[in-house]
């Protein structure tokens, strides 16, 4: 097999079957950014106890920590397409449940709670299925791998983050049950679509024993903890994440607050823009980059850019800046998530893969609310800027301390290999 960062001389075409795992990210993907911005909305309708719509959220984070170890293990055993289009169509199913009870003004908080939970869980075995599926189907072409992961991160951050949420909040005031209608509708064009995803052959061998679930949970653990490069970029991540959503919890109050920015608050969402345009522009730039760069030296990267905008958002008290360093952080978000998902794609062993993706991604995604949490307190101590600078610090630290094992090349033991025949 070649090297993951090997330059190749001429761009891969994206096969069109591929292409409709790239449109079922689109369109799901908006289906979850009108969620984002309606479910609150909801919540706010129903109560203005700002801990029982903290409770809303919560729910919203909770898979990433009790369902994402389990699902790794499921997923690794479930053929992957109908597992994506299961996961599809009950969150589907779901919203679909939360639109009528919303038209009907029956709508209540542990509901809406309960769908959050509902339509992250989906998203945990949507994510798991959908990287074992790309990864299978371009083992043979590490380029096109990463074209196509790039294709789907910018699909994603164009849903979720740009077009979504504002046609979810303006859809919500012209009809609450509206958003929820167009997201169960959106999951089920997204099952649609993947029903023209390629069957391909699994790498488990059923002549060897199945171990038990927890067994299973374990041993993706394990692995993931025994891989040098591997591990340090779950934790690294988690680290990103974690100086990452010290900011983002704080960026309406710098935005719109006297010590900030002092912008209107109708102008915040385009900071928001701002920053999900530069993640939508580094999707499909990111391959180009990985061809120039190997993923240990883009990682590396683009986290040290982090370490200057965080500060930079302090310095500075005009928007148009402030705009502009939310806009290459996006751009460097996607590299980060574009290189860590072909590296994990390339590393890990085809029948470990689900648990290797879901045991990463807790580590990565359980850090945001804690970053959240401790850029509260930093701030409320010592303002704002304060939070920015420690942010910026700390991540800075993690990332010289983590950098020497990143950007050593694991022993050919450790790098996976693929079956001589792969199902495409």
């Amino acid at each position: 097999m070649e090297d993951a960062t090997a330059p190749v001389r001429s761009r891969p075409t994206i096969p069109g079957r591929l292409r409709a795992i790239i449109a079922a990210a689109s369109i799901s993907s908006i289906g979850d950014g009108a969620w984002t911005a309606a479910a609150p909305l909801a919540a706010a309708a129903v109560t203005h106890d700002p801990f029982a719509i903290g409770l809303v959220s919560a729910a919203a984070l909770l898979p990433w920590l009790v369902i994402s170890p389990f699902a790794g293990a499921l997923v690794d055993r479930w053929p992957h397409r109908p597992t994506l289009i299961t996961a599809d169509t009950i969150r589907g199913l779901a919203v679909g449940l939360i639109a009528l009870l919303v038209m009907l003004d029956r709508i209540t908080l542990p509901v809406l709670a309960l769908g959050s939970f509902v339509v992250t869980a989906g998203a945990v075995f949507h994510g798991a299925a959908a990287q074992s599926i790309v990864a299978d189907l371009t083992d043979h072409d590490p380029d096109l791998r990463n074209r196509v992961n790039g294709s789907v991160s910018a699909a994603e951050t164009a849903g979720a983050s740009l077009v979504g949420p504002p046609a979810g909040s303006a859809s919500f005031t012209f009809a609450a049950w509206l958003p929820f209608a167009a997201d169960a509708i959106s999951f089920v064009a997204s099952a649609a679509l993947l029903s023209a995803a390629p069957k391909h052959q699994t790498h488990s061998n059923p002549a060897v024993p199945r171990e038990s679930l927890r067994t299973a949970i374990w041993s993706g653990m394990r692995w993931l903890a025994r891989h040098p490069q591997l591990r340090t970029l779950a934790l690294l991540t988690g680290a990103a994440n974690f100086t990452t959503t010290m900011v983002y919890a704080l960026l309406v109050l710098y935005a719109t607050g006297p010590d900030g920015l002092g912008i209107p608050g109708r102008d915040f969402g385009f900071l928001i823009a701002a920053l999900a345009i530069g993640g939508i522009i580094g999707g499909p730039l990111s391959p180009r980059l990985l061809r120039r760069l190997d993923f240990h030296w883009a990682v590396v990267l683009a986290m040290s850019v982090r370490v200057l905008l965080w500060p930079l958002l302090a310095l500075t008290s005009s928007a148009i800046v402030a705009g502009a360093a939310l806009a290459v952080a996006g751009f460097a978000s996607s590299v980060v998530t574009v290189s860590v998902v072909s590296a994990r794609q390339h590393f890990t062993p085809r029948d470990m893969l689900g648990r290797v993706v879901t045991t990463f991604r807790t580590l990565g995604n359980g850090a945001g609310p804690l970053g959240a949490l401790f850029g509260g307190l930093v701030a409320s101590k010592w303002g704002i800027d304060a939070c920015f600078w420690t942010a910026g610090i700390l991540m800075a630290i993690c990332l010289v301390i983590a950098s020497r094992t990143v950007l050593r090349r694991p022993p050919a033991a450790q790098q996976h290999r693929p079956p001589p025949t792969l199902g495409r």
